[in-house]
């Protein structure tokens, strides 16, 4: 039902009508997610609703644009709406998905900058070792060559 103030009612919530559809989608793939939620006050339900599609945009950022810090908020937030009734399992497991994603991508991170010392490294040694081999032809070079009439005078 529209509004007069750019809401509409859906599932005992007033949405804005810019979010209906992903409220929607909510709803339709997980029906269980409001339930239980024992607020009734409209303006206090809405804050919650809201608050669980900002937490739905923060799942939806890709791991090097979280904090550690922004993930625990997140976490926490998800905490705080589970205790007020809602049912959140599914979006619990891709906020662990998020966490593991972020873990294993620092994890990567350090061992491409090991990885990369390493490589300096290993250059460092060849360059050693390529300057070492040209002193030897050098040497080679010099030992094999003739000796000129005024060499042996």
């Amino acid at each position: 039902m529209w509004n007069g103030d750019g809401t509409v009612e859906f599932n005992g919530f007033r949405v804005l009508y810019s979010e209906v559809e992903y409220v929607r989608r909510i709803f339709e793939r997980h029906p269980e997610t409001a339930m239980n939620l024992r607020p009734k006050n409209q303006l206090v339900k809405n804050a919650y609703l809201n608050t669980l599609l900002n937490l739905i945009d923060i799942v939806c950022l890709a791991p090097q644009e979280l904090t550690e810090e922004e993930l625990s908020d997140a976490e926490n937030t998800l905490m705080d709406l589970v205790g007020v009734g809602f049912e959140l399992d599914w979006l619990k497991r891709k906020l662990e998905e998020l966490c593991v994603k972020k873990k294993k991508m620092e994890a990567r991170g350090a061992r491409m900058r090991e990885l990369d010392r390493m490589i300096v490294e290993q250059r460092q040694v060849l360059l050693a070792l390529e300057v070492e081999r040209k002193n030897e032809e050098n040497e080679a070079v010099s030992d094999s060559a003739r000796l000129g009439f005024e060499d042996v005078v």
